[in-house]
């Protein structure tokens, strides 16, 4: 790990009479971060440098209060992503920071990098389902279940290629056959235990592992995306089934499945007469549509107050136009309201394909 900065390097921050509109965007950004289970500090370098365009570790290190150390990993392990660039300042040793493409392009990167991520799933899958075939054809355990999770999964990701146009090409909603987007209804059986014989316990390990590492779930919090991918690949789950697999702390376990529970991603199925709990999460790829919703209709809810808060910075143009920044941040609130009101349609196509 290295620091690097050069110690007369000038800063470019924006005029602190704009920090109050800079301060609603960072706001935002670290609430829909935070839905995402996206680690603290990567989420707010992350929102800085989205809001500025592009930024040097000694910026960084004014605007968030962090370490000059903390700043340099962190920077190191994004810009190993692809999404963020290093570049260093002619005649300087300074390096400047910044997302990788233009402001407009980030939503389509940012979906185009889920697609790809759907394409590789869908090759690793189908071998997976081989194998699967072979270990039920030899009536293992849990073989004929973990096959129908990966058959729910791999059909959403058929409707996210659908439904993703609606956000990155402007395609209407009404040009999408809805029918043509229905989740294949099957049998809801009563909740019970889900065994694995050996064979079938190294496929479902293998399975979470390429999850974590997917672009969908690399920079979420690693707990919660272990437990939720165990509800994606088991269905029924007790706290204390979460605890013996996962080798998490009671508590950790509580409060991750609240969180499910309160997301919607989850829910109660059945109470013992000693009271213990079993959830369940419905279809593996249900759990991914209301996952992506969630998260959504977590940034459709900041609508009226960012509006508000552009309306104000359009207020003040007369006093404000001319200091530095002013240009940026008026771009930054009107590409966010651009993309709720795509995002919107998101949500509202994907509420017809839950109610189906």
């Amino acid at each position: 790990m290295t620091v690097e900065e050069d110690s007369n390097s000038s800063s470019q921050l924006f005029n602190e009479k704009l920090r109050k509109y800079e301060n609603k965007l960072v706001e935002f950004l670290l609430d829909i971060a935070e839905s995402k289970h996206v680690n603290p500090k990567i989420s707010t370098i992350s929102s800085y440098l989205l809001i500025h365009g592009e930024l040097t570790q000694k910026e960084l290190k004014e605007l968030t209060g962090f370490s000059m150390g903390s700043i340099s990993t962190f920077l190191s392990v994004m810009t190993g992503t692809g999404a963020y660039k290093k570049e260093r300042i002619p005649g300087t040793h300074t390096y400047k920071y910044s997302f990788s493409g233009e402001l407009e392009d980030l939503t389509t990167l940012g979906l185009e990098i889920a697609l790809s991520s759907f394409i590789r799933f869908e090759s690793y899958f189908d071998n997976k389902k081989k194998e699967l075939h072979k270990l039920s054809e030899q009536s293992k355990e849990g073989a004929d279940h973990l096959l129908q999770r990966i058959n729910e999964l791999l059909e959403v990701f058929e409707i996210y290629k659908v439904l993703f146009p609606i956000i990155t090409q402007n395609i209407s909603e009404k040009s999408i056959y809805l029918e043509e987007l229905i989740l294949t209804k099957r049998e809801q059986k009563e909740p019970r235990k889900i065994q694995f014989d050996p064979e079938v316990y190294v496929l479902e390990d293998d399975i979470l592992n390429q999850m974590a590492a997917s672009a969908m779930f690399s920079s979420r919090d690693p707990m919660f995306v272990k437990i939720l991918s165990y509800f994606i690949t088991r269905k029924y789950l007790t706290q204390k089934k979460l605890k013996r697999i996962t080798g998490l702390s009671a508590g950790k376990i509580s409060e991750e499945v609240n969180l499910l529970l309160e997301n919607g991603l989850i829910e109660k199925v059945d109470i013992s007469p000693k009271g213990k709990i079993t959830y369940g999460a419905e279809s593996a790829g249900i759990i991914l549509l209301k996952f992506s919703r969630s998260i959504i209709n977590r940034m459709a809810k900041w609508d009226n107050e960012l509006r508000k808060k552009r309306k104000e910075l359009e207020g003040n143009r007369n006093h404000l136009e001319k200091l530095n920044g002013f240009s940026r941040i008026h771009k930054i609130y009107d590409y966010i309201l651009d993309l709720i009101i795509k995002y919107k349609k998101f949500i509202e196509m994907v509420d017809r394909i839950l109610k189906a």
